[in-house]
């Protein structure tokens, strides 16, 4: 008798085990298997509650031809344009910045200098004195990132404690985005080429949330083989104010020089 009831004991515990094995499993499989296409509506949903951003901070640039930090004024208004005001990074007393998708005009207190031009990479490279695109740009000082139709290419999606992790190949390169799995918000891009170095990293940390935006109070930029980084920290944020509105004041002295 008391062999049966043994048995019936270890019966029960192994049933047991396996419903709660089963449950476990269940829920694990349930969150890694979230598709790619499912993240990127969520990322995008998360990233399309910030219309713009109005914000102060300190900025840190170390490259080749820089080394410096000052204080930024960043006034965004997505998708396509971005006013900064720089004082003291670029070696000059103060510098006015407004770049849309298409161009840009910069305006060199200190010489009395305006330049005009395309926001090419190389145009945005001898003004930000870093190899970064204008959609880099964005996406690092707004402290968001949005999903296009480029991102398709052979997307591989996995976890990584509390990160989702995608993966997208284009051609001979990479990219890899680790994405909080609770609030789909980005903490971190890398470009990498074929073999696996790294072409850009843009980090995005200490987020805090307000009225459903999640938004990171630092934010680098890296580019390890050119010797380039970015350091971005905001002391203070309006959201979805659209003050973008910034009229450069140009004065009629001024000498203005036009790129293409």
């Amino acid at each position: 008798m008391v062999k049966k009831k043994n048995i019936g004991l270890r019966s029960v515990f192994l049933l047991a085990a396996l419903i709660f094995y089963s449950c476990s499993a269940s829920d694990s499989s349930k969150n890694s298997d979230m598709s790619f296409e499912d993240i990127k509506v969520r990322v995008n949903e998360s990233s399309e509650r910030l219309l713009s951003l109005d914000a102060e901070g300190e900025i840190s640039i170390d490259s080749p031809e820089l080394s410096n930090t000052g204080s930024i004024t960043v006034s965004i208004n997505k998708p396509d344009s971005i006013f900064t005001k720089l004082e003291g990074p670029f070696g000059i007393d103060v510098a006015d910045l407004l770049i849309t998708r298409k161009d840009f005009i910069y305006y060199n207190v200190r010489d009395n200098k305006v330049i005009r031009g395309v926001s090419s990479p190389s145009n945005l490279r001898y003004i930000m004195k870093v190899n970064v695109s204008f959609d880099e740009l964005i996406n690092a000082f707004s402290g968001k990132y949005t999903f296009t139709d480029d991102d398709y290419e052979d997307a591989k999606v996995s976890t990584d404690g509390n990160d989702y992790v995608v993966s997208l190949k284009s051609g001979k390169e990479s990219r890899i985005f680790r994405i909080d799995k609770k609030s789909f918000f980005v903490t971190k891009i890398g470009t990498y080429d074929e073999k696996g170095n790294t072409k850009i990293e843009i980090i995005y940390e200490n987020f805090y949330e307000k009225d459903g935006i999640y938004f990171p109070k630092n934010i680098s930029i890296s580019r390890p083989a050119e010797s380039q980084n970015i350091w971005l920290t905001y002391y203070s944020e309006q959201f979805n104010k659209n003050k973008l509105t910034y009229k450069l004041k140009i004065p009629k002295s001024a000498k203005t020089i036009l790129w293409k």
